[in-house]
């Protein structure tokens, strides 16, 4: 059987959907702290020069590779200040992820129609359209793996399908992808991505390695070199420094943000609208029996598992790690969806997965107008006309899946869910944006507006802790100030100090007694409201201005 080369229609609607997910309306989203930090990298390349040995507020920061903030280093010389601008190369990688995931599902299944259905799950998958919208070293990591794991295929699988599989040519791209993934985010993708891969696919569907031995030697060769002349640049020029960065991240790794192993029992629910879906998928008996999916359904859902148990077992966690299980998720949803699409089934709880959840998504579109006039027209973040050409294009679709579902029409229901979110992409993402906006926001950022003290240097106290968000919004290095150091705070003067109290609470009587002091103001960075749980009150600070102590006059 040969795999079939040539790209339908439904491509060309994959890829505007990508376009859709990750371009329109990119600056919606409120800064994200990972983002922050790689813009603020970025911002210091420029200013420095050091792209070998990247600075985050003056200090090295070495623990991460620094492919991502090369990127948006050369955005930030080209649009400074740009959020939006910064975000496009995000995009692309979201797109790249998008595209080679299509390429896998359809190296993997050759049924027509199966690998346009998996993507689609994917793309609509809210965690993978957050990371395509903020600048994220893992959107560059994830993506350049999932493309090394095409070729991979390709070299290990072409012979099958094809006369003359181009060995070299796969061995060469595939490492590539490989070193460049490793030099966005260091061995995170090969960990949880590329590592239950590999194990899953070699067991099901084992390789003929005859004549693969020497390309997979060039694999290497090429992987080791695309990311670790960086790595042997560090180490023959500032040995100590990276010693210390790569023992502080696996610091990080056995210890930073801790949670228990079955942190990631939720994972289902970062499926978004197929998370019904994909906790029936689970269900490994009922299927096993029904999809002729079957060698598919058993690969993904061993791909997720064991996934799922390599994040589980290393003590530091974050939700948005599942990110790395959307593939196979993906890939297991589609299967369930694709047996709708071939067959009615004949059994109750097949039908009452079907009904339920179609009629669930209809319910969902259904009742979004009124969220959209309740919550956005009301606070007037969308004009009146908007808001009825939206909701009509809302409840049609609605009636459109409900219908669907009535019918038994699979296809219908899959449609219905990629116009809802081409719908709240295209037109809802920006007045939604304004809904948890923090109206009583007072930025840093307004400093550097003033000619006065825009340019002073800006000092926190070293026994406070300072949020990297707050040296993205002041555009400029934060240095720490031992205030109990009164020549060193004399010394510093004039300059800027950032403080969580009032100046008076903080800097001892010795040292005011040395420096005049002026209050600037009170400012508060948060981007959420006060009563939403991402609230911090370490983004709220006051600045004072701090002088050299002006001689007093002499009184004859």
């Amino acid at each position: 059987m040969e795999v079939v080369r040539k790209y339908s229609v439904a491509t060309l609607m994959l890829i505007i959907l990508c376009l859709a997910a990750f371009f329109v309306n990119n600056s919606a989203l409120p800064v994200d702290s990972g983002e922050v930090k790689t813009i603020v990298t970025a911002r210091e390349i420029i200013a420095d020069g050091q792209w070998m040995m990247p600075t985050m507020n003056g200090e090295l920061r070495l623990d991460k590779p620094p492919l991502a903030a090369w990127v948006a280093s050369v955005v930030e010389s080209i649009y400074p200040h740009d959020l939006s601008a910064q975000r496009i190369p995000a995009a692309l990688m979201g797109v790249m992820w998008a595209m080679f995931f299509f390429g896998v599902a359809r190296y993997m299944e050759r049924r027509k129609g199966f690998a346009e259905i998996a993507t689609v799950v994917f793309i609509t998958c809210y965690n993978v359209i957050y990371f395509g919208r903020v600048v994220s070293r893992d959107i560059y990591a994830y993506a350049f793996m999932m493309a090394a794991m095409y070729f991979m295929m390709r070299l290990l699988y072409d012979s099958r399908y094809f006369a003359k599989p181009h060995k070299w040519r796969w061995a060469l791209l595939s490492g590539l992808m490989m070193g460049l993934s490793f030099l966005s985010n260091g061995s995170v993708a090969f960990y949880s991505m590329l590592l239950p891969f590999l194990m899953v696919m070699t067991y099901y569907r084992r390789p003929d390695m005859a004549g693969r031995w020497l390309p997979l030697a060039l694999l290497i060769v090429v992987f080791l070199a695309t990311f670790g002349w960086w790595y042997a640049y560090l180490f023959s020029s500032n040995p100590d420094a990276i010693k210390a960065a790569l023992a502080n991240e696996m610091k990080t790794w056995m210890g930073g943000h801790t949670r228990p192993w079955f942190y990631y029992w939720r994972f289902f629910s970062e499926m978004g609208i197929w998370a019904v879906f994909t906790l029936a998928a689970l269900v490994l008996p009922y299927w096993n029996s029904r999809l002729r999916t079957k060698r598919l359904y058993i690969t993904a859902l061993s791909w997720l598992f064991l996934a799922l148990l390599l994040l589980s077992i290393v003590p530091e966690k974050e939700m948005t790690d599942v990110i790395v299980l959307a593939p196979s998720c993906a890939l297991v949803v589609a299967c369930l969806i694709f047996y709708y699409i071939e067959r009615w089934p004949e059994d109750k709880w097949g039908k009452a997965l079907f009904y339920f959840n179609g009629y669930l998504i209809a319910l969902m579109v259904f009742a979004l107008p009124f969220f959209v006039h309740i919550r956005i027209a009301n606070r007037y973040l969308m004009d009146f006309g908007s808001e009825l050409f939206v909701n009509l294009f809302l409840w049609g679709i609605a009636f459109y899946v409900a219908v669907s579902t009535y019918r038994k029409e699979m296809v219908g229901v899959v449609r219905g869910v990629v116009a809802l979110f081409f719908v709240i992409e295209c037109f809802m993402l920006g007045p939604i944006s304004g809904i948890f906006g923090n109206s009583r926001q007072h930025s840093i950022s307004m400093l550097q507006e003033d000619e006065v003290v825009g340019k002073l240097p800006l000092y926190y106290n070293a026994d406070e802790p300072l949020r990297i968000e707050l040296v993205y919004e002041a555009g400029r290095r934060i240095l720490p100030l031992d205030l109990k150091d009164a020549d060193a705070v004399s010394k510093a003067a004039p300059c800027l100090l950032l403080t969580k109290g009032h100046l008076s609470e903080v800097l001892p009587s010795a040292t005011m007694e040395r420096v005049d002091t002026a209050f600037i103001g009170k400012f508060d960075d948060n981007k959420f409201p006060r009563h939403n749980k991402h609230y911090r009150q370490e983004l709220v600070n006051q600045v004072s201005l701090i002088q050299p102590k002006s001689p007093r006059p002499v009184i004859e």
